[in-house]
């Protein structure tokens, strides 16, 4: 299967995050609907959508190292609904984890955001991993 890595829909919660040009908005609701279209379109023509970075990705500083410490509410309310909407909605192939941690721990290798928060599919992990190999 072929994949695209996209759509980007984390928040715009930083004008320093340099990869808010791929973002859609600051605004979650925005965000999946306008994600969802997106992963229906680029599906529709049998190449898989990759929904990236999941979670709480917002400053490219020391990113492979950062700790984005965010209360549950503020995840649940802000950083999450994008991607719950998206994978409801238009099943994407896969979503991809984060390079940085988030509340400790790295994205990829949080049991509570790729068990219990991440919910249908499968999680791809970003092309290097910060964690060294382990």
């Amino acid at each position: 299967m072929n994949l695209l890595l996209g759509p980007g829909v984390n928040i715009k919660r930083s004008p320093l995050c340099g990869r808010n040009f791929e973002y859609f908005s600051e605004d979650p609701l925005l965000s999946g609907v306008l994600g969802a279209a997106h992963v229906v379109g680029v599906q529709s023509q049998g190449i898989g959508a990759s929904v990236k970075h999941f979670a709480a990705n917002s400053q490219e500083t020391d990113r492979m190292q950062v700790s984005a410490d965010v209360d549950e509410r503020t995840l649940r309310e802000i950083h999450f609904p994008a991607f719950e909407r998206i994978v409801a909605q238009a099943r994407p192939a896969t979503v991809m984890c984060s390079y940085n941690k988030a509340n400790g721990t790295y994205a990829a290798e949080s049991h509570w955001l790729l068990t219990q928060v991440l919910w249908r599919g499968g999680a791809l992990t970003d092309w290097s991993s910060p964690t060294g190999g382990r």
